[in-house]
């Protein structure tokens, strides 16, 4: 019987028949694949136990794997520079302008002496800034200037003690800050003739308005976006058409030369730092994130401010501050630097860099260099050296 009927109860189709046996070599298979199943059965390998201390670096792993991943889709704007001005003997500087903090208040008695900082003292810093990067310019004979605003022009109302001592609220700062860039960059472009300058307008954390740092959407509640359009604006305006802007939504900037050199531009606050101040506290966690963005983008090297410290390493450079030494920085023990921002110099395709520091401070002003770098160049006739750097500017 076949499932409780008589085999004769079944009734076929015309052209059809029912075989009661297998043929021996359908046996023969079939037998083969029951044994194979069994074997392999018998033969499973038994779960493997993981101890916790593997199990957590396979999660470290896992984690990385996926920042990894994240980092592939990571929102930034990609900038490629023409090759017009990239000739033989041509050159290209790197200025940086970050962390002004234009409208703080930092009274000599809170720093000991050792600095001071209002509205005039802001004005004359950011001038004088704009001075000594022009005279610079001019004796080095650059060609083109990739001008690096980093950030925090303003302080804002993000802590209470800035809300309750800041000389002015932050659209008046805003506005403030924005007409000193104008008349430096307008300075640059009529003492500079035939310059090309390109402007990285990167957003800081002191200008935003909301209590937290956003990132997707940050630069929506930035007063310094803002003030980078209006200031690209009033150059249209102008007819300054040597200048052009890069004004990205995204929290940085990758910026391709024409030498093949690739550099990122950011604020900074994407670094941790160890809360010393010094390329100690910083390095670490800067050297990772390095790290993983070299994976994506291949940078050269990463420009940014956040610390008030300047600092070069091979992979990055750290630009000062406007603003100097506050009570903040003493109370967290931060190494004392004068007000600095930092410039480098790049000559065609040769790797020679040339590092000042602008020191724009109001009692006196100069300019620190590598001195033996900067005889070799005087040797190789690649910058004159009738003075230039002897004096004070």
């Amino acid at each position: 019987t076949l499932l409780g009927k008589s085999f004769s109860d079944y009734k076929l189709q015309e052209g059809r028949y029912y075989r009661i046996r297998l043929s021996e070599d359908e046996y023969e298979k079939v037998n083969k694949i029951y044994n194979d199943s069994i074997k392999v059965k018998e033969n499973k390998v038994k779960e493997v136990k993981i101890d916790k201390k593997e199990q957590k670096e396979i999660q470290k792993k896992q984690a990385e794997f996926e920042e990894y991943q994240s980092l592939k889709s990571t929102d930034f704007s990609y900038h490629k520079i023409d090759n017009i001005f990239h000739k033989k003997g041509a050159r290209y500087a790197i200025a940086l302008f970050s962390d002004v903090h234009l409208e703080e208040t930092v009274e000599s008695d809170s720093v000991l002496g050792l600095n001071e900082y209002n509205l005039e003292i802001a004005s004359n810093r950011v001038l004088k800034y704009f001075g000594n990067l022009t005279q610079c310019i001019v004796k080095d004979k650059v060609n083109k200037l990739i001008f690096g605003m980093l950030g925090d022009s303003i302080s804002g109302f993000i802590l209470d003690e800035l809300s309750q001592c800041n000389g002015l609220t932050p659209p008046d700062a805003i506005l403030k800050c924005q007409s000193l860039i104008v008349s430096g960059l307008k300075f640059i472009c009529d003492t500079c003739k035939g310059i090309d300058i390109e402007c990285i307008a990167i957003v800081g954390n002191h200008s935003r308005n909301s209590k937290k740092i956003q990132h997707s959407n940050g630069y929506k509640l930035s007063y310094e976006w803002i003030m980078y359009n209006n200031i690209k604006g009033i150059m249209e305006q102008l007819e300054y058409n040597n200048i052009h802007f890069i004004i990205p939504k995204s929290e940085m900037a990758l910026l391709e030369m024409p030498d093949k050199k690739r550099f990122i531009f950011i604020h900074g606050f994407q670094i941790k730092s160890g809360g010393t101040g010094t390329v100690c506290g910083i390095y670490p966690s800067l050297q990772r994130l390095a790290m993983k963005w070299d994976r994506v983008f291949h940078q050269d090297k990463i420009y940014l401010g956040h610390f008030h410290s300047c600092i070069s390493i091979p992979t990055a450079t750290v630009n000062g501050s406007i603003i100097g030494y506050n009570a903040y920085a003493m109370s967290n023990g931060f190494s004392f630097e004068e007000p600095a921002q930092m410039y480098e110099l790049y000559i065609a395709t040769k790797v020679y860099y040339l590092l000042v520091k602008y020191i724009a401070n109001n009692m006196a002003d100069k300019v620190e260099i590598d001195k033996k770098l900067y005889d070799k160049l005087c040797y190789l006739g690649i910058i004159d050296n009738s003075g230039v750097r002897d004096h004070n500017i």
